[in-house]
């Protein structure tokens, strides 16, 4: 995934990109958004367009080279993440972070930090940050994740550019059952982890569109099984056509549903709608999307 393709909030996206372009890039940002924007995403793909070792030229990334994949697997050397610890990021927390800013990066030529939950910084915390705000090391970009950046000091909010999100939307995740599709194919056809874990990555999004994955899988899965016993063609009327116009609902024909599952055989099909019931059943005791989803798929 790259800025490209995320929907919504056009201007402060072109923004970003033209500082990615020109690598023009402030010291600091505030990303405010309620719970339901995916801030983190938002930030991620912005700083993955900032370091791409191969970006684009209307300020993408890539998202195929070294960084990018370091990035989208939280394992970028120059890339330090802050979070509360229990209800606020404390003193401590901010301290640490200003001892990571003040080395030298290790793959580039910027330390990055990401904030979750900013406006959570206890008073002191927000002190702590003005200092490296008000003199940042050369290379340094701070993004502050927060849902009211009235929470945090005027001094902190004047040092840093403000954007104000709406929700956010891809491609992908306009047409979950498409995602469930073609995550599916690839699961029961027994493709790498890595490869399912990109394919389903609009459902990771939040906890809404890993409920409507889970849903379009089954019901995908489902039409997978009854692929196998369908004698007359009734499929093709019936349950993958969407309705007017006999369109599919899936990006698979009958007779394409009906391999994969004859490929795959009918246990593995039975298995993979429990993995998706546990998986839902994880969600609903509030365990984490990623974990949950990812976890299905290693079933």
């Amino acid at each position: 995934m790259s800025l490209r393709e995320i929907r919504g909030n056009t201007q402060i996206l072109q923004r970003m990109k033209e500082a990615a372009a020109t690598q023009v890039v402030s010291h600091a940002y505030i990303l405010e958004g309620d719970a339901s924007v995916d801030k983190l995403r938002l930030a991620r793909e912005f700083v993955k367009a900032v370091i791409c070792e191969h970006r684009q030229n209307d300020g993408t990334s890539c998202d195929l080279c070294v960084t990018c994949q370091k990035v989208d697997h939280d394992n970028h050397e120059d890339i330090f993440y802050v979070s509360a610890d229990g209800n606020s990021i404390k003193d401590e927390a901010i301290e640490e972070m200003q001892r990571r800013l003040a080395n030298r990066p290790n793959a580039g030529n910027r330390n990055i930090v990401i904030v979750e939950q900013a406006d959570t910084m206890t008073l002191r915390a927000q002190n702590r940050l003005l200092k490296t705000l008000e003199e940042p090391a050369p290379g340094t970009v701070i993004l502050l994740l927060s849902e009211n950046s009235e929470h945090l000091a005027q001094t902190v909010r004047s040092r840093c550019i403000l954007y104000r999100l709406h929700s956010l939307g891809t491609e992908l995740e306009e047409n979950i059952k498409i995602v469930a599709a073609e995550t599916g194919e690839q699961w029961l056809n027994g493709e790498p982890f890595y490869k399912l874990v990109k394919a389903m990555e609009p459902a990771l999004a939040d906890k809404t569109a890993a409920a409507e994955f889970l849903d379009a899988m089954e019901i995908w899965l489902r039409d997978c099984m009854i692929s196998l016993y369908d004698q007359s063609g009734a499929l093709t009327g019936g349950a993958i056509a969407g309705g007017a116009g006999g369109q599919n609902r899936w990006p698979q024909s009958a007779r394409e549903l009906k391999e994969i599952a004859r490929n795959c055989g009918k246990e593995s099909i039975y298995n993979a709608i429990e993995a998706c019931e546990e998986a839902r059943q994880d969600l609903e005791r509030n365990i984490n999307t990623g974990y949950a989803l990812k976890g299905m798929l290693l079933k």
